[in-house]
């Protein structure tokens, strides 16, 4: 993650994303740096009674206040980034207690212990590229709007630097893999299909028509659905 935003910061492809320094104690264990001034999705829906949307009027004032549309800029920029990173690397357990809000309108998400190859429980609920709802939609103003544009082009401009900038990447993964005993590579060799994730065969045009193709099935997810419900019920985590 710190990679990805390193390059870019280096490409000036203006998305967001807070990297968590982690301190490694043993093999099993360690300290997490803490998310300040930011609380889960979960948190939001279940204090506040309120739709994402109305939550952020409440927080950031009306629509047309620089405070609201700072905050819906923040959540876009910063929701590409977590979108791209979600696909790269396979993100899994993507429910409402694993993703925060801060206080300016940023989107975090925590808690990667499912990604390449390892879900939860093996269920293979999540099998859309990336986690978009509707209510991220709504907060960006809808289908039409400029904003839920500007978040594909952000996508699409953030995986064409990843992609130019695959060499940085690639070897971080194929050296931890080497005698790795994380659930991630349980499955083997997982870069092959982490290369693929890069689209190196495809146009520019061509990559931004499979961006489109994946917002859409991201979007219209049922399994993200299923997974969500799957969670409100076994463990009272909002949708």
């Amino acid at each position: 993650m710190v990679r990805l935003k390193e390059i870019w910061l280096h490409e000036h492809v203006p998305v967001f994303v807070r990297p968590i320094t982690i301190l490694v104690l043993s093999n099993n264990s360690g300290l997490i740096e803490p998310i300040l001034n930011a609380v889960s999705l979960h948190q939001i829906k279940k204090n506040s009674k309120l739709s994402s949307r109305n939550y952020f009027l409440r927080e950031f004032g009306t629509e047309r206040s620089e405070q609201y549309l700072t905050a819906v800029k923040n959540f876009v920029q910063s929701n590409a980034a977590y979108s791209i990173i979600c696909y790269l690397l396979q993100v899994k357990d993507r429910h409402n207690g694993n993703i925060l809000l801060d206080d300016e309108g940023h989107v975090i998400h925590i808690d990667f212990g499912y990604m390449l190859s390892a879900t939860p429980k093996n269920l293979g609920f999540e099998s859309s590229p990336f986690k978009i709802t509707q209510e991220f939609v709504d907060i960006m103003g809808g289908l039409q709007s400029d904003m839920y544009g500007y978040y594909k082009i952000l996508i699409l401009q953030g995986l064409l630097a990843a992609r130019k900038h695959m060499d940085k990447l690639m070897p971080i993964v194929e050296i931890m893999q080497h005698g790795s005993q994380l659930n991630c590579f349980s499955k083997g060799n997982v870069t092959l299909g982490l290369r693929e994730r890069f689209h190196l065969n495809m146009t520019d045009e061509q990559l931004e028509f499979n961006v489109e193709k994946m917002v859409e099935s991201s979007l219209n997810s049922l399994t993200t659905r299923v997974y969500d419900t799957f969670q409100y019920y076994t463990n009272g985590i909002s949708k």
